[in-house]
């Protein structure tokens, strides 16, 4: 009888032990997702949110055009941060004049803005790609719903009712067709193939899109840290290996929004924030009430809340004052 070689207990042959069963099923998903695409007939019998996602996920990686600027074609770790700041009524009221949401008031401006400071620089361009966080809410879906879409914007010399127009069209098709390539269903699909291999799909998707925008809900009321007021709340938004990321959050009638720049890529940080506001004051004179100098009412329930809360200040104040000692 032939003796059993000795079990081995090396470091090196438990790393290996551990590695391949880490990769046991990503190598599965891939063989399954390679055999699929080899046959597409398949796709009929898988569910049909998964056929959806697939088909979903494969257009969106199927977009491998480069981006456009002739300008911010390098990438650094180097960053400038700077901020904007727009009224919230106003820029609501414009994006609904032009028959549109505050999102895509929003793209309009910073596209514009784009495109403007091309123009300045000697080298105009009349498209851009950029990408941005699109809810895909519905009542399936529960909570929040979130997808990353990109998409072609005009950037060319136009009046902004037109650029806002055609923006409008571009967001509405971008919302369609990345519905299915939802943020939870690519988590969950990443979670599966190796980190070599999200890094290497990231790097080439990110080489595809020249600017980021966020639009971010924030508190429509007046929010406090330890008694104190809060007066400005900036998000910044990574870059992901884009010349810049705009993101916007609403807060108590206000429109903070942080620009977060690649330095090596955008070479005049201050002229793209100009550009910026000139842009969103430009579109900002859409707004029916802007033009009459009349600024908007303020919401009923927000001056209700802070009816009340003046008065539990005032209340928790008289109890701590009568708590103190007297002399």
């Amino acid at each position: 009888e032939t003796p059993q070689a000795p079990e081995s207990n090396s470091t090196a042959d438990l790393l290996s032990s551990t590695f391949a069963d880490a990769m046991r099923a990503p190598l599965g998903a891939l063989r399954q997702v390679r055999e699929l695409l080899s046959d597409p007939t398949q796709l009929p019998g898988l569910g049909a949110q998964a056929t959806a996602t697939v088909r979903g996920l494969l257009a969106e990686l199927n977009d491998v055009d480069s981006a456009r600027s002739p300008l911010w074609t390098q990438r650094s770790i180097q960053r400038r941060c700077e901020t904007l700041r727009a009224p919230y009524r106003p820029m609501l009221e414009a994006s609904r004049a032009l028959g549109g949401k505050l999102n895509t008031a929003f793209l309009a401006a910073t596209a514009d803005a784009a495109g403007e400071y091309h123009r300045q620089l000697g080298m105009p361009v009349e498209t851009l790609r950029t990408s941005m966080a699109i809810s895909t809410r519905s009542e399936a879906s529960g909570g929040n719903a979130f997808t990353l879409a990109r998409m072609l914007v005009p950037t060319g010399p136009m009046p902004i009712a037109e650029r806002f127009a055609a923006i409008n069209e571009a967001v509405s098709q971008a919302r369609e067709q990345s519905k299915n390539a939802s943020l939870d269903t690519l988590a969950t699909m990443s979670s599966l193939l190796p980190t070599s291999v999200l890094t290497r799909i990231a790097r080439a998707q990110s080489q595809t899109v020249d600017f980021a925008t966020s639009n971010v809900r924030g508190a429509g009321i007046p929010l406090y840290i330890c008694g104190a007021l809060v007066l400005e709340n900036y998000p910044i938004g990574p870059l992901g290996g884009v010349a810049f990321n705009l993101t916007m959050l609403s807060y108590n009638h206000s429109l903070d929004m942080g620009l977060n720049i690649d330095t090596a890529a955008v070479a005049e940080p201050e002229r793209l924030q100009q550009c910026i506001q000139k842009s969103l004051h430009e579109l900002m004179d859409y707004a029916p009430t802007n033009k009459a100098g009349i600024p908007a009412p303020p919401n009923p329930r927000v001056t209700r809340w802070l009816k009340r809360l003046r008065l539990q200040l005032a209340t928790a104040a008289r109890r701590a004052t009568s708590r103190l000692p007297r002399r």
